[in-house]
């Protein structure tokens, strides 16, 4: 089934149809815990939540929410206790699936609306099924538009070219890798809770991250130069763990997912694109009129683009990279 499918079979439901019925604020709330690598101010956390709140609001108190933001390591750590059931909703951009780390290549999605139609469209049975076969415990629901991933460094660069040789830190995300291994940097992985350390301490010359933590996240303090070109487009996955999710009812369900569908565009997706520009000026605020240059990308995509296509290729099929590029 498809997920536009199954997501219109939900909303044809109706929230206000689903209220009726759900548990009464006299029955104790079902805590569940949710999960995210970034720290409580990051645009994934603050959506979370505005959802959260919502959902507990719509279940009539039946659902309530502990967030954990930043506080249980980084994102595969909160990814694999969601496996386990230590916590039952994980949001991040970290799932050890090629089919998932494909998205954060360089140039492999024209934006985020491309990447989201991808996403929850054309590959959607592939990614569900890859979520599936690797982690029985956990249950793919959803992704959010991140917005673009950024480049960061502590000296300026001219052109994409003087990355060559530059030690720059890579999630593990083999999306990321290669596309830094394609223009001749070394990616240094280093997972996200321990990157302020790493930079200020020198382990490496920068960062390939999601642009919207620049400011919430203080890189500024530890980074000179933020690139305005987009550099990989950035989804949150929204997992849940299987026994969670089958604990709670189909109202309980159809409630959780459908409020996130509903609030995405304008809460998260809309509220991170407005977010950039506040987020660049702050920056130039910080560090100074020239520290978020815009480079020449033309040739670091005819350099990115063969090696894109094959991975696409490789980890879809033959010809996959073509159909993207034709929606």
């Amino acid at each position: 089934m498809k997920r536009r499918t199954f997501n219109q079979g939900i909303t044809s439901l109706g929230i206000a149809g689903l209220l009726s019925g759900v548990a009464g604020p006299s029955m104790a709330a079902k805590m569940l815990i949710y999960g995210n690598a970034g720290n409580i101010d990051s645009a994934s956390n603050k959506f979370a939540k505005k959802w959260l709140d919502l959902v507990n609001k719509r279940t009539n108190g039946a659902l309530a929410f502990d967030i954990k933001a930043g506080t249980i390591g980084g994102g595969k750590d909160v990814l694999d206790g969601t496996a386990l059931g230590t916590v039952h909703i994980y949001n991040g951009a970290y799932t050890g699936l090629r089919e998932f780390d494909v998205f954060y290549a360089p140039y492999f999605a024209r934006n985020s609306n491309h990447a989201q139609k991808i996403a929850n469209e054309l590959l959607y049975d592939e990614l569900n099924a890859a979520v599936k076969k690797r982690y029985s415990g956990l249950r793919y629901l959803s992704v959010a538009r991140a917005g673009p991933w950024k480049l960061f460094t502590k000296e300026k660069l001219d052109s994409f070219d003087d990355l060559k040789g530059m030690k720059i830190r890579a999630p593990s995300i083999e999306g990321v890798i290669a596309g830094l291994e394609q223009v001749g940097a070394k990616p240094t992985v280093i997972p996200f809770n321990e990157l302020y350390g790493a930079l200020q301490q020198g382990v490496v010359d920068g960062m390939a991250t999601l642009g919207n933590l620049m400011i919430s996240q203080k890189f500024y303090e530890v980074t000179k130069y933020c690139y305005q070109n987009d550099w990989g487009i950035g989804l949150d996955k929204q997992m849940m763990n299987v026994g969670a999710w089958n604990s709670l009812s189909k109202e309980q369900q159809s409630i959780l997912v459908d409020t996130f569908n509903e609030l995405e565009p304008q809460d998260f997706f809309r509220a991170t694109e407005d977010a950039e520009k506040t987020n660049f000026a702050k920056w130039r605020e910080l560090n100074g009129a020239d520290t978020t240059p815009m480079l020449d990308a033309s040739a670091a995509q005819r350099t990115l683009e063969p090696a894109i296509k094959k991975l696409a290729d490789d980890i879809f099929g033959a010809g996959t990279y073509d159909k993207i590029q034709s929606i």
